[in-house]
């Protein structure tokens, strides 16, 4: 884990020195925090947003075709009540409802008539296709993940935050990055050079990587069986996709000879073939996560935000492992639409 960090934290050091745009990012990242005050409006906003879409949407589909219900294998009033459910369980997300959420994944059908109306390019049914609603939901719900740590911060403890993230990572001092934000990009870029140039700065990034692995030693067992549930997830992807590999190779020689409506079809073949092992592996994968992964980064959690209130000059470089967890099974659930081609 310490050499881990040390080559990330070395990495960006060594990046940010040859880098005109490093103090461009810096500048970002304190003036970020500055966007706190207006977060939960721009929240509201997306919410009521994505219910708007949903009304219309659902509105559409009856509109369109009446007998998509049939085909999809849910009611309309079923899906509202999803809908309900789903909302309700945004006002007050935690990862695991979040995760719960993601892992309510599309059907075979609906996946393989998704599959279908994005090959034949039919733009109608796309829009109301119930796996375009879910796709846009796995977007909301990795922006939600992203913004729990964030939820009872307060914007100048945002504020002070951001700074410590951009300190940490940099070597600069608070006062050093405030001057940042008053030059131009050359200015930045050719004060960044001599403040480089003598290696302080890296070494004293080097010195607090070293000073965090110290920090989180103790953790590392935890860390380790971490890694293994999420070494067991990402095995059952890899599997699924060395299955989809040899499934295309049947069809890899004809798909590119075929004319235009033959490869269409011959995709969809394919696609037909794959899609239950592909919802299956991506379905066992988010539960394994849910199931083993995300237990194990509570337990480390627990440990880390004393390490977050004790040690405030580290806050920048402690992880927070149920955010990573929820990313990643949030990023699983992605693949259900991906038709890999090898």
């Amino acid at each position: 884990m310490k050499k881990i960090l040390l080559l990330m934290i070395a990495l960006a050091v060594g990046t940010a020195a040859a880098n005109a745009q490093f103090g461009n990012l810096i500048r970002k990242a304190a003036q970020k925090a500055t966007e706190k005050a207006t977060e939960k409006a721009i929240d509201q906003a997306e919410k009521s947003a994505e219910k708007a879409m949903d009304r219309g949407l659902e509105e559409a589909d009856k509109a369109i075709d009446r007998g998509l219900d049939d085909a999809y294998g849910k009611s309309r009033d079923e899906s509202a009540t999803d809908s309900r459910q789903s909302a309700a369980a945004s006002e007050q997300p935690t990862y695991a409802t979040l995760m719960m959420q993601a892992m309510d994944v599309p059907t075979e059908q609906q996946l393989i008539n998704h599959k279908s109306y994005e090959l034949n390019e039919q733009s109608l049914k796309l829009l109301t296709s119930p796996v375009t609603r879910y796709v846009a939901n796995i977007a909301m719900l990795t922006a939600q993940v992203a913004t729990i740590p964030y939820s009872d911060i307060d914007s100048a403890e945002a504020t002070d935050m951001a700074y410590d993230m951009a300190m940490r990572y940099s070597g600069l001092t608070r006062q050093e990055i405030e001057k940042l934000q008053t030059m131009s990009e050359a200015e930045q870029e050719a004060w960044l050079k001599g403040r480089y140039a003598d290696g302080t700065a890296e070494a004293a990034v080097m010195d607090d990587a070293a000073e965090l692995g110290k920090l989180l030693e103790p953790l590392q067992p935890t860390i380790d069986r971490w890694e293994a549930a999420g070494k067991e997830a990402d095995e059952v992807i890899a599997a699924v996709e060395e299955e989809c590999r040899k499934i295309y190779a049947g069809y890899a020689d004809i798909i590119t000879t075929a004319g235009d409506k033959e490869r269409i079809s011959l995709l969809l073949k394919y696609y037909k073939e794959i899609c239950p092992k592909l919802r299956e592996g991506v379905l066992t994968a988010m539960k394994i996560r849910y199931d083993k992964q995300l237990p194990i980064a509570e337990e480390l959690e627990k440990e880390i935000a004393k390490l977050r209130r004790e040690h405030r000059n580290y806050v920048a470089g402690l992880l927070n492992y149920p955010m990573l967890t929820a990313t990643q099974c949030i990023g699983d659930a992605a693949r259900l639409t991906e038709m890999p081609e090898f």
